[in-house]
């Protein structure tokens, strides 16, 4: 079995399938940078409200102004954070090949779960639509509008085109005899209600 010196100071023994062993400079490297790593992401998440209550004691600063870059920060830091544990503690950066393929391809995979579960949950209710307006404006549009139609209301108050009775200005007023009546009611009637 024949040892070989790595340049962070780790024995790697190449005669037995590759098992290594880290020294103790690596491990306290590593853990330094996870730690390290966990405290920025807790003094951008307090820096980015602007305010802390650690052990009853309110704390108020300016706020870190970062907006929408909120989650890629927290996510690339959760990422170098996997990238420390996978690479040393699981080896990953002394093996070739299959487990690496292995971790690469879950990660990508991954990735591309929450890209569509994001699609799926920023924008629900809208690919019906020609537009993808969000849903809680179109909601204040049509409340708008609702608000409109009930102050205008009034003033387009519907009046009916056909009046029951006819205007006897306009075509004066009918006759009311007797032959008249008859051949209207004969029009009216269909040639299946006449009796041959």
């Amino acid at each position: 079995m024949t040892d070989t010196h790595t340049e962070e100071g780790h024995t790697e023994h190449t005669g037995h399938g590759g098992h290594h062993v880290f020294d103790a400079a690596t491990l306290k490297k590593t853990f330094a940078i996870l730690v390290g790593l966990t405290i920025l992401t807790v003094v951008l998440a307090l820096w980015e409200r602007g305010f802390a209550n650690v052990f009853g004691l309110e704390f108020t600063y300016p706020a870190l102004p970062v907006g929408p870059l909120s989650i890629p920060i927290a996510l690339g830091i959760a990422g170098t954070k996997v990238y420390w544990v996978a690479s040393r503690f699981m080896g990953l950066k002394y093996e070739g090949g299959t487990n690496t393929l292995v971790f690469l391809g879950s990660t990508a995979f991954l990735l591309v779960f929450f890209a569509f579960t994001y699609l799926d949950f920023a924008f629900r209710g809208t690919f019906e639509e020609l537009s993808a307006v969000p849903t809680d404006v179109l909601e204040e549009e049509v409340l708008q509008a609702q608000e409109i139609e009930t102050e205008i209301a009034d003033e387009f108050e519907t009046v009916p085109l056909v009046n029951e009775t006819p205007d006897a200005e306009l075509f004066g007023v009918p006759e009311t005899d007797a032959a008249g009546s008859q051949a209207l009611d004969a029009a009216v009637t269909t040639p299946s209600e006449t009796t041959p």
